[in-house]
């Protein structure tokens, strides 16, 4: 008896093996097809930027307002730029000597690529770098800097006005 029930175990062990391993392999499959089957809707483009404040993988990418592709990655450069990958719909055709900026949605919004279109009848190729790439503007410091200039002005105008009570 005790023979039989070793044997329906290992039986069931074993089928239970074959189902999982079969499962495991559906599963590696249909994540390959998937994956080529998303990224043929696609191509990437690459611009190195010196300075990426805000800007977000999965961001948008925008050429004339409208939205054309997505930030697919970001990697840090030995040179402390940051080389920004971004996955273009296939539809969207992009001339060549086009250039990219970082631009704001509103005055505090979300970061994005905005694509600042050439007029070259050539477009760019997957993989493709463009030539130039406006780094982002840092809100905080553009205020710090207006401020200080209000101060200097008031400064300015203060010293003016004493300057003229005197001479009456």
């Amino acid at each position: 008896m005790n023979r039989t029930r070793l044997k329906q175990k290992i039986k069931k062990t074993i089928s239970s093996l074959i189902v999982y391993a079969l499962f495991c392999f559906i599963c590696v499959v249909s994540y390959n097809y998937f994956k080529e089957l998303n990224t043929e809707h696609f191509y990437t483009l690459v611009a190195d930027i010196k300075r990426t404040d805000g800007l977000k993988v999965g961001g948008f990418v925008r050429l004339s307002g409208v939205d054309v592709g997505t930030i697919s990655s970001m990697k840090l450069m030995p040179d402390f730029s940051v080389k920004v990958f971004m996955q273009i719909d296939n539809e969207y055709k992009i001339p060549d000597d086009s250039s990219v900026a970082i631009y704001t949605d509103g005055l505090f919004g979300d970061k994005y690529v905005a694509v600042l279109p050439g007029g070259s009848l050539d477009f760019m190729m997957n993989g493709d770098e463009f030539e130039f790439a406006q780094d982002s503007v840092n809100i905080t410091e553009m205020i710090e800097l207006g401020v200080e200039q209000f101060q200097k002005n008031m400064e300015a105008n203060k010293k003016c006005s004493s300057s003229l009570t005197e001479k009456k």
